[in-house]
């Protein structure tokens, strides 16, 4: 399974196991799930750079120049190939964990939107409530005064 594919799964058994828990504590653990995609792009790009790097490196004219005379062309042509493909599968991982992670953080402030809905929702309902007690609760004031 791709790398970025694992990301993706394990983002969503996260969003499986937080169901359960309230509002704020699923909102606290997308939160860590998004630093903790943050980490993994971080550690790609750095990887990048140092494989770019040692890409320069190896196509710098002195450092051709600078081997033992005994290693032969072909080897470095093989080994400047093998940085090129490492350097080229290392910038498309992390094109797509950046992807995964901008899916993630979508689907972090659709939950978002939605718990906020849910908040409004309940306000309201809070609101209703607390006006028809005070809406009885002056009934019964009038009745007692009527009665009295």
């Amino acid at each position: 399974m791709h790398p970025n594919h694992a990301a993706f799964l394990q983002f969503r058994e996260v969003l499986h196991a937080a169901a359960p828990l309230s509002d704020a504590h699923q909102v606290l653990i997308l939160e860590i799930e998004l630093l903790h995609a943050l980490e993994r792009a971080n550690c790609s790009q750095r990887r990048s750079r140092v494989l770019e790097l040692e890409l320069d490196r190896v196509r710098s004219p002195t450092a051709v120049r600078g081997r033992e005379p005994h290693v032969p062309h072909a080897a470095l042509e093989r080994q400047l190939a093998e940085v090129r493909r490492e350097l080229a599968r290392s910038k498309a991982d992390s094109q797509e964990q950046l992807r995964a992670m901008r899916l993630e953080v979508l689907a972090m402030e659709l939950q978002c939107e939605a718990l906020d809905e849910v908040c409004r929702s309940l306000l309201l309902t809070i609101e209703r409530a607390a006006c028809s007690e005070l809406g009885v609760a002056t009934e019964l004031g009038r009745k007692a005064g009527v009665s009295a």
